[in-house]
């Protein structure tokens, strides 16, 4: 009896603080190092790593089920452009491609050795893989032909991003970062002024960019990269990861790290994770839904864009309530409050979604177990219109909703 009272106080623990986080870790049935990870939708992800391993999800990340890739070789990115087409890139010129969900993986041949670090595409049938010793690759038909590219550099290429068919980026070590404007026929230089190994890049549009590396090196660029101005960053920990969620909201990954910014990289906060280890991949299907991978197997998920609840009092509450969110009308973030009641022996299963005018459900801030219990959690709006939207709560026995302005 008093190890079922251990056990089931560890349970609820472990539920605080992962609603404390934002971030909760998921079972993968792996300890092997996880190296990237590409979201379809919501509900359907994949993940690759060493020894050629390929996680596939089509729960959310609930369920993580093995797929027969055909190779132990490190597979070190992954990109779907939808649920069913993607493609893996990794050791001595590896490249395997599915069309049918991973049910099959086809080798595909760029008559490159050198191994791929990450690849990007923009449709089902155009994209780029970049890797050591300057590699970089190009298929313009789905990878039934791929074409080597000259970069014209002797570097390890780390990420690649393209806007369009036209526009793309390369970061690389040394302080590099290469662009294109057709489709890689020809790459230029441009200048950064760091010599920081740049491990990821990602632009939200032609003009709007980040690059992050090690010693937790940020860049920014809002003219396409004519220039690149270092941003303060709140960590010297090594940053592998960017992604843009949004036109303003962006999230980086590194060592024992993952950082958020609402104002497309100006400015950076740290969010809380309950792990130490590299994380080496991040993405997000929407503004609120994502996925970082990394060391010794961890997926952490998120379905509130990170941001954590607070348990603001040690008050057990007799009754549920949800109160009104503040300030109210906001801009573009709110607080929300609600009680979680007590008299129960275990957690309580609580839903907190937020619906614009229409009824359309736009973002989930909360979907699992907390105990008894006063809560705040916040709601980011950066990505939305002004206008009127509803937030609700649900447990077994308890719903309730209430309307909230946002006034931008």
């Amino acid at each position: 009896m008093k190890q079922l009272f251990i056990f089931s106080a560890i349970l609820i623990f472990n539920y605080y603080l992962l609603s404390q986080s934002g971030w909760y870790q998921q079972t993968t049935g792996t300890n092997q190092t996880l190296l990237g990870v590409s979201l379809a939708d919501a509900n359907t992800g994949y993940v690759c790593g060493v020894n050629g391993l390929i996680l596939k999800s089509t729960n959310g990340g609930a369920n993580w089920n093995v797929q027969t890739s055909g190779t132990i070789r490190f597979l070190r990115s992954i990109h779907f452009v939808n649920a069913n087409t993607g493609t893996t890139v990794g050791e001595l010129g590896l490249i395997l491609r599915t069309t049918n969900g991973g049910t099959n993986w086809v080798t595909q041949s760029a008559d490159v050795f050198s191994t791929f670090v990450h690849v990007h595409f923009v449709n089902e049938n155009i994209g780029t893989a970049v890797g050591l010793s300057g590699t970089i690759a190009s298929t313009m038909n789905g990878g039934l032909n791929w074409a080597s590219q000259t970069s014209n550099v002797n570097v390890e290429l780390t990420g690649v991003y393209f806007i369009n068919s036209d526009n793309g980026y390369i970061s690389g070590f040394g302080g590099m970062i290469l662009h294109t404007t057709n489709g890689g026929t020809n790459w230029a230089q441009q200048q950064t002024n760091v010599s920081n190994e740049l491990r990821a890049v990602y632009f939200s549009d032609l003009n709007t960019g980040l690059t992050v590396g090690y010693s937790g090196k940020i860049l920014r660029t809002t003219n396409g990269g004519t220039n690149w101005d270092s941003i303060t960053s709140p960590t010297g920990n090594n940053l592998f990861s960017v992604f843009f969620a949004g036109a303003n909201t962006v999230f980086a990954a590194g060592t024992g790290l993952i950082l958020k910014s609402i104002d497309s990289g100006t400015s950076w906060q740290v969010q809380p994770i309950n792990v130490t280890t590299d994380l080496y991949s991040i993405w997000f299907s929407d503004a609120n839904t994502g996925n970082a991978v990394g060391q010794q197997g961890v997926i952490l998920r998120t379905i509130s864009g990170g941001i954590g609840i607070k348990q603001i009092s040690t008050e057990v509450p007799d009754k549920f309530v949800l109160q009104q969110n503040y300030p109210n009308p906001f801009n573009p973030v709110t607080k929300i409050l609600f009680n979680i009641r007590g008299g129960t022996r275990h957690g309580v299963f609580v839903q907190i979604k937020i619906y614009d005018a229409g009824g359309r459900e736009i973002a989930t801030l909360v979907n699992g177990e907390l105990k008894p219990g006063v809560y705040e959690i916040d709601w980011d709006a950066s990505n939305y219109p002004s206008g009127v939207y509803f937030y609700s709560i649900k447990t077994e026995k308890y719903s309730e909703s209430r309307k909230m302005i946002l006034a931008k």
